[in-house]
């Protein structure tokens, strides 16, 4: 049996099983976090996984997110990790949305649970304000360099990630500090396992823990609320539509630019200029790959990225 070796685990146990068979976890972010929660989530016997991401697998990627190939480089990540998972147990549904998670797409964060594995701090604003407005329980989770963090937000929790966290610019991140392939696999475990323990309707943690995997260094963290908090208040601007037009990600020379014109139409010339590499959901042309709403291109700097925009999608 599949999930024999989980089940006489007495954390576990066969009605515990039949839970997580019967639960729908979105994961937000697929990098290398957020692959490798897929990945054992979808091992654990998760019954539907939800999988979005904005952008598209490289050949860096592949170094520590080992839900990958080779073969999956220049594919969505979300499909690429769909049909990874359906490799890996066909009994699991998952869903994949190659998009950038926005106010007007919350709709696909309905579920018993939300898997925090993104790269910027915009969506996790979103995301908390979504939850909070809604009494969804969420995980968070971070890693750059050889550190990560996880931290359980959940709707009787009187703290939440507004209250700890606020918007800054000029954060490490991995193109600038790099990832050490371990520290992402150690906190999805983390991660990953709380998500167990909630689903399962058993104690989970209120700490914000800390963990260095080079020095081996573990820290529960213990925080409170913010009196202050706005998004506590019932204050949700992110959810409300602040946004963002351009965004530099995480990988080295990345940038997403949105915009609205014809996409079908756009393929259509410049396959008669160029190669143009069909993905169903979006297409490659040049150092672009063009979705039905936004751009993601290779540049040096923002200012190249914008010309090469203007370029080839019109200003």
């Amino acid at each position: 049996m599949r999930y024999s070796r989980q089940e006489i685990l007495k954390e576990i146990g066969a009605e515990n099983q039949k839970k997580l068979l019967a639960s729908k976890v979105v994961i937000v972010g697929l990098g290398a976090t957020g692959s490798s929660s897929a990945e054992l989530l979808a091992r654990a016997g998760i019954g539907h996984l939800v999988l979005i991401d904005r952008d598209v697998v490289e050949l860096s990627n592949l170094q520590r997110q080992s839900l990958f190939s080779e073969e999956d480089i220049g594919k969505p990540k979300a499909v690429a990790a769909r049909d990874a998972i359906h490799a890996i147990n066909s009994e699991v549904k998952a869903d994949a949305y190659p998009v950038d998670l926005e106010c007007d797409k919350v709709s696909v964060l309905e579920a018993d649970l939300i898997l925090d594995c993104t790269d910027n701090l915009f969506t996790r604003f979103l995301i908390n304000d979504y939850c909070k407005k809604n009494k969804k329980p969420w995980i968070y989770s971070a890693v750059v360099g050889t550190k990560g963090m996880v931290m359980n937000f959940l709707p009787a929790s009187k703290v939440c990630f507004n209250c700890i966290f606020k918007m800054v610019e000029g954060l490490d991140t991995c193109a600038t500090m790099g990832i050490l392939n371990t520290a992402p696999s150690v906190i999805s475990s983390f991660q990953v396992t709380e998500a167990i323990k909630f689903l399962t309707g058993q104690k989970a943690s209120k700490d914000l823990v800390h963990i260095d995997v080079w020095k081996q260094a573990f820290e529960k963290i213990k925080v409170s609320a913010d009196k202050k908090c706005p998004v506590c208040k019932g204050n949700y601007e992110y959810l409300e539509g602040k946004n963002q037009e351009i965004i530099k990600f995480c990988g080295s020379g990345t940038y997403q630019i949105k915009g609205k014109f014809d996409y079908e139409e756009l393929k259509r010339k410049l396959s008669m200029v160029g190669k143009v590499q069909d993905a169903g959901v979006c297409f490659r042309f040049s150092a672009m790959t063009i979705f039905p709403d936004r751009v993601i291109i290779k540049a040096q700097t923002e200012e190249e990225a914008k010309v090469m925009y203007s370029q080839v999608v019109g200003n």
